[in-house]
């Protein structure tokens, strides 16, 4: 029972210490981000990594540093003063009797009985403690086994384009292993999971371009590169041990969102993309939670959502000195995350003053239970963290406009005389300017069908089921041609992916041919030199060199029956290179002859609209 009650108070002194370490060194943090704004997002990310690390070494580390601050004390603990007047009345000069030595012991024992409650107030926070992190276990159990059945039921993808795209931008990023690429019904956004065989996941339903999908998937390789799959592990773990600390919490939420930021400084340094570009990325992938033991690339909040376009208009990717930086983050490592006690001066003459009496004999009765341990350091207030920013003049993506809906379309510029934006419960359609996307997601607040329509700075809005339906009928050739374009584009990869494999066999047998003629030439130079013999015996080895001279003649001959029938492969593919570019040219042409005959039909029913009336103005 001693030694349960002794584990127990370990572990609530651990607890309590590291907590309290923690929340000072949060604040020391938040204090640093306000001082120095311009530290980039990889910085500020490996300092909230800090925090977790200083958790887990809390609780893990045995022997914490002791930091002697505390003033000194002559004060013996009133226990031990106790036990040692109580000895001294009891013997005799200098040699205890047996009855004095038996009269004392008991008495302590009744005393400290007595004295020591049924369960202490520590004992049941502990208890409390260990039920939480069983169920914070049970939850982690139940989401990998969400996750992993999840993983089984994607499907790899068969795109040629993008996985060569893939493997360039691993290879570029220096990745060992280059991770495979599935498609799955259940997400909605780019994710990236696996420890060892890493797997990029991309949503069945596609709606991103070429260069979208390019930038998506090297900011899940950018994940990899920095390796968050392993290092995610100690928030995790940290975030399951303090479920009950609310800044806790708050600091694993910075460190995501620094961790997704840190992923969109390197994809805007590599792929040297506009910042307003690969914005409008995330406004795409608008808001989704990652699959659990995975991450995303899209925001999990609307806030961090908010935050990483923010950081993205400050260009923070490298506005601090990277060797300061760094140097920045060892001091931090050194002075925040080491676990400490704050100690007395005298504690160790405290301890040696139980061991011994007054004339330096030592105690023969056992010593009462440990003194309890030095008070917590006054700990200096938190400040406030800060208030919550306005909501973003950008609407995020259509995820947040309250429809699932199965086909989406939205085409927006900077600048655009006018704008039309469709909600029917099945269909999304928005074209226009960036201004009338953000008008038409403050609208459509209620899911109700809605067709919403500009002309110069004049906005008006029909509910009318009817005319709804009209302009969706209008604007079916759109989408029927967005469709073929997709189809052909998938032809287009496929068919690069088979040049590539072709130039690749072309190149093994260049390889083999020369491998064959130096061959020849080795073999033609042996001959030579037997010709200077006259040694009979050298006839039979002549005789051994033709026959290889014809083995490699006969080699010779299959890679040019080999070589012959590339190059007729070569020939089909270009025809059929040349095939789909007449088809893309044809197609571009069409797209614009029924993007004028939808205007013309658009512009009909919103014309009827507004002479019968049912078209009502809109506050913009």
């Amino acid at each position: 029972m001693d030694t349960l009650t002794h584990i127990v108070n370990i572990v609530f002194v651990r607890l309590a210490w590291t907590a309290a370490q923690a929340t000072v060194l949060i604040a020391a943090l938040w204090l640093l981000g306000r001082c120095l704004p311009r530290l980039s997002p990889a910085i500020r990310c490996m300092l909230w990594w800090l925090v977790a690390l200083q958790l887990v070494l809390g609780i893990a580390v045995s022997t914490p540093v002791q930091l002697r601050w505390l003033a000194p004390s002559t004060h013996v603990p009133t226990a031990l003063t106790q036990v040692v007047v109580e000895h001294t009345t009891d013997r005799a000069d200098t040699v205890p009797t047996a009855a004095s030595t038996a009269s004392w012991t008991p008495t302590v024992s009744r005393a400290t009985e007595s004295a020591k409650p049924v369960l202490s107030w520590s004992e049941l926070i502990v208890a409390a403690w260990l039920i939480g992190v069983l169920l914070q276990l049970v939850i982690a159990s139940r989401q990998w086994r969400e996750s992993r059945t999840l993983l089984r039921g994607t499907t790899p993808i068969q795109n040629g384009a993008l996985r060569t795209s893939c493997v360039e931008q691993a290879y570029a990023l220096g990745l060992r292993h280059v991770p495979r690429l599935r498609v799955s019904d259940a997400i909605v956004s780019p994710q990236v999971t696996g420890l060892l065989r890493p797997v990029v996941v991309l949503p069945s339903e596609q709606t991103l371009s070429s260069d979208e999908l390019a930038m998506a998937i090297a900011h899940e390789l950018a994940h990899l590169h920095r390796g968050d799959l392993w290092l995610g592990w100690v928030p995790a773990i940290a975030q399951r041990l303090f479920f009950f600390h609310p800044l806790v919490r708050w600091a694993m939420r910075e460190y995501a969102i620094y961790r997704e930021a840190a992923c969109d400084a390197q994809v805007l340094l590599h792929h040297r993309a506009a910042p307003q570009t690969y914005g409008h990325l995330l406004l795409r992938l608008g808001v989704a939670r990652p699959v659990h033991s995975s991450l995303a690339g899209a925001s999990s909040t609307f806030q961090s959502l908010k935050r990483r376009l923010t950081m993205l208009q400050q260009n923070m990717n490298e506005t601090t000195p990277r060797t300061p930086a760094w140097l920045l983050v060892a001091v931090i490592a050194f002075a925040g995350v080491l676990p400490y006690r704050v100690t007395a001066t005298n504690a160790d003459h405290i301890a040696d003053a139980a061991q011994t009496n007054s004339d330096g004999s030592s105690l023969t009765p056992p010593l009462p239970p440990t003194p309890p341990a030095p008070p917590l350091p006054a700990i200096p207030p938190l400040p406030a963290p800060p208030a919550a920013p306005a909501a973003p003049p950008v609407p995020p993506a259509v995820h947040n406009l309250g429809f699932k809906a199965r086909y989406v379309d939205i085409d927006t510029t900077s600048h655009a005389s006018r704008g039309i934006a469709l909600f029917d419960g099945d269909s999304v359609i928005v074209n226009g300017s960036d201004e009338d996307l953000a008008d038409v997601q403050r609208m459509q607040k209620k899911n109700q069908p809605m067709l919403w329509f500009r002309r110069g700075d004049k906005a008006y809005v029909i509910h009318d089921a009817r005319l709804i339906q009209q302009a969706k009928a209008a604007y079916a050739p759109i989408r029927d041609t967005a469709q073929a374009q997709g189809q052909l584009a998938g032809k287009q990869g496929a068919l690069a992916g088979e040049q590539a494999g072709l130039a690749a066999r072309q190149g093994a047998l260049a390889s083999r041919e020369a491998g064959l003629e130096s061959r020849r030439s080795a073999i033609e130079a042996r001959r030579v030199a037997l010709h200077a013999d006259s040694d009979a015996q050298e006839s039979g080895r002549e005789a051994g060199l033709e026959g290889q001279i014809q083995g490699l003649n006969a080699e010779q001959a299959e890679i040019d029956r080999e070589t012959k029938s590339l190059d007729q492969a070569a020939e089909a593919l270009s025809k059929q290179e040349s095939a789909l570019s007449q088809r893309e040219a044809a197609m571009s042409t069409q797209q614009k002859a029924v993007s004028q005959q939808v205007d013309r039909e658009l512009d009909k029913v919103l014309n009827d609209a507004m002479s019968k009336g049912l078209a009502e103005p809109a506050d913009r």
